[in-house]
């Protein structure tokens, strides 16, 4: 049967015949995925300093991360990169989206294409990919462990588990 399902994390809207393994726009997994007659939008408790510090660290990160993987995508002549740079890219837009919610920023659904952030080859862009998620699991391992809001505990949880998942994908296929 098809239903409609909303994710806890990101807020979007998809039709399916089963609830996903992971939200297919912000990478969350299962466990944030209701029945979208059950969704109701996360209550935002007041930020501690440390939380927004986290955050708008992390915000900046989803950014320049989405920059990277576009020009990525760009340059590429190989069409497994320019798929994979072009879903990473959006994946990495919606987490700063989610993240500007909280600390009152917007995300431009335009990105400037940045020719010297990145490379053509397969190999260092993979590498490159590689190196920025294992850093933003760093980041949000470290960040998950200091948050003290559920919300916040939750979007950290979330793109922790996303990010891990785009690590094993550039691994797969370095």
């Amino acid at each position: 049967m098809v239903q409609v399902f909303r994710c806890k994390i990101c807020g979007e809207a998809f039709v399916a015949n089963h609830k996903s393994t992971h939200c297919p726009f912000c990478g969350a997994p299962v466990k944030f995925i209701v029945d979208a007659k059950e969704y109701q939008e996360p209550e935002v408790s007041e930020l501690t300093e440390i939380s927004k510090k986290n955050l708008e660290f992390s915000f900046d990160l989803e950014i320049n991360a989405a920059q990277i993987y576009h020009c990525m995508r760009k340059k590429s002549k190989d069409e497994f990169i320019i798929g994979m740079m072009k879903t990473l890219s959006k994946v990495e837009l919606e987490h700063a989206e989610v993240i500007g919610k909280l600390i009152g920023k917007d995300v431009s659904c335009k990105i400037p294409l940045k020719e010297d952030l990145c490379t053509a080859d397969r190999k260092e862009s993979l590498e490159k990919t590689k190196e920025l998620e294992t850093g933003a699991v760093e980041h949000y391992k470290k960040f998950l462990a200091e948050a003290t809001e559920q919300r916040v505990k939750d979007i950290f949880e979330a793109l922790l588990h996303a990010e891990q998942d785009h690590v094993k994908i550039t691994e797969e296929n370095l």
